[in-house]
């Protein structure tokens, strides 16, 4: 007994994250917290029931037991009946099987017939001379030379862009239309022959019934330059966004912003934007936002926003009004980016009535927080909205991979303003708790999820809990290949001015924020050093 006991923690404390040297009271504070959300599982329920005996609740045990002895008999009842009501259905299936299979003779004898009188009473149908024009060899002709034609003006702009047609995969009979795609993956492939692809829309041309996004708080609105505004007739041309998706796909490791820019710019110039190519100008204009973002050139953030702004593509709105937000902060325009950040709120309420979509709009609320917290020092606000995003999950009724994403995400954020308000330690526990078992956590973000823990656990005097939670960073450290960046700790670091009034312990987890910090450039060695040095001095 005491080896399968001993199996069945080990099994629990490995799915659910937990340290191995964690003890016994505190495991049966989490089981007993695990039971009242799964009542139905016997084996949790037998452990729960060898924990109390384990810590001397003699009497709490023995009914423990007597309730999984109860539970077992029950489900074997269950199990019972069950059979019974599958051996019912199926002889029940099995009669109805019979008694197709005596009409399909009939069946096939009735097609039959009717095939061969159709094929007699059928008259031969000629077809026109003058055919489909997309089928004329003329046409696909005319597709490769304007697909041509707008390579050789991305590349007459940018010289450093090589596509080189006389590759080995050219050589194997790819003509430039199928190498442009062969540059991208396979699910990207895939969504583009469907034509439903997240960078460009429908081949219509954008035009919904819906009310057009006006914020009055927004003064500066530019006039929008003709080429900024996609408003050419036609259909959606697919050669545009190959070229536009493997020109990002080259971008990715170039990081040069100004080059695609004048890509951009451009196509609008020659080939001049189509209404129904908004999405795509909109996603590549989000694209050189990030971009020039990342480099911390503000002027251009904001020119390209404002021309992203110019696209009126309402799935762009709230991205829009984010980079304004952040880059008129850190531009010194304190008014301007409250006024931005007031027009991110209101494009929310116009999602919510125009273009409901749970996960993005739980994923907007989520970034509200985050500026109201990063930008305007706002904590309340910041878990308000983090509330909303989580309360907007889950009062969802369907479900799927992207919403506990999104939900994962959202509850990380809101475990940082946890922290920072110091909240206490139930509701903390209990967010923690939440986080371990949602099973959506990257590498990176656990990263994050054990820092944020080990500082909580540190300032709240549970030293044993702390390092528990910072020997998983730096393992976790040691065995990632490279750092994946996700995470912005400037507000938090901020906040740690005022969040935990001991110098010492400050100290401490402004080190550990730095060495998971990853904008700080030092090597996975010096990270680990950094978080070492809080544990010895936790033990």
């Amino acid at each position: 007994m005491k080896h399968n006991l001993q199996q069945t923690i080990n099994k629990r404390i490995e799915e659910w994250g937990l340290a191995k040297d964690i003890s016994q009271a505190h495991l049966l504070h989490l089981v007993e917290k695990k039971l009242s959300q799964s009542p139905d599982d016997p084996e949790l329920g037998y452990l729960h029931a060898e924990l109390l005996r384990k810590t001397g609740q003699t009497e709490k045990a023995t009914q423990a037991y007597q309730q999984v002895i109860d539970l077992t008999a029950q489900r074997t009842d269950a199990r019972g009946q069950k059979l019974v009501d599958r051996l019912h259905n199926s002889r029940s299936k099995l009669r109805h099987n019979l008694i197709l299979f005596a009409f399909i003779p009939l069946l096939l004898i009735g097609l039959i017939a009717g095939y061969y009188w159709n094929t007699n009473q059928k008259l031969e149908v000629l077809k026109k001379q003058d055919g489909n024009p997309s089928e004329f060899a003329f046409t696909h002709w005319l597709a490769k030379q304007q697909a041509a034609k707008i390579m050789s003006n991305l590349q007459a702009t940018n010289p450093n862009l090589s596509f080189d047609f006389g590759s080995n995969a050219a050589k194997a009979g790819q003509d430039p239309m199928e190498f442009m795609q062969s540059l991208l993956g396979s699910e990207m492939q895939k969504k583009l022959r469907r034509g439903d692809h997240d960078s460009a829309g429908g081949n219509g041309d954008g035009d919904d019934g819906k009310p057009k996004f006006v914020c009055a708080d927004d003064q500066h609105i530019p006039q929008c330059n003709s080429n900024d505004v996609p408003a050419a007739p036609g259909k959606k041309r697919n050669e545009v966004v190959l070229l536009m998706n493997a020109y990002r796909s080259i971008l990715n490791t170039e990081k040069d912003c100004e080059k695609l820019e004048q890509s951009i710019d451009k196509v609008g110039e020659q080939l001049k934007w189509r209404k129904s190519e908004k999405s795509i100008k909109a996603d590549m204009e989000d694209y050189a936002i990030e971009c020039f973002y990342r480099q911390n050139k503000h002027e251009k953030v904001i020119e390209h926003a404002r021309k992203l702004q110019c696209a009126e593509e309402p799935h762009f709105t709230n991205s829009v009004y984010w980079y304004l937000t952040a880059s008129e902060h850190q531009s010194g325009n304190i008014e301007n980016a409250s006024n931005m950040y007031k027009c991110f709120n209101k494009a929310i309420e116009h999602k919510e009535k125009y273009y409901y979509d749970t996960a993005s709009v739980a994923a907007r609320h989520r970034e509200s927080g985050a500026l109201a917290w990063l930008y305007f020092n706002d904590l309340d606000t910041a878990v308000d909205e983090l509330e909303k995003a989580r309360k907007t999950i889950k009062e969802s009724k369907s479900s799927s991979q992207m919403l506990s994403y999104v939900a994962s995400e959202i509850d990380l954020d809101l475990m940082e303003t946890y922290v920072t308000a110091n909240i206490d330690l139930d509701k903390f526990e209990q967010l923690h708790f939440d986080i371990n078992s949602s099973g959506y956590l990257t590498d990176g973000y656990k990263q994050i999820k054990d820092t944020l823990a080990g500082i909580f656990y540190m300032q709240n005097g549970k030293n044993a809990e702390s390092v528990d939670a910072l020997i998983n960073v730096t393992q976790r450290f040691k065995q990632m290949p490279e750092y994946i960046c996700s995470w912005d700790w400037s507000g938090f670091h901020r906040g740690l001015d005022t969040s935990i009034p001991d110098v010492t312990l400050r100290e401490k987890a402004k080190s550990l924020v730095i060495a998971t910090n990853c904008y700080v450039p030092q090597s996975s060695a010096e990270r680990i050093n950094k978080i070492n040095a809080v544990i010895k001095s936790l033990r």
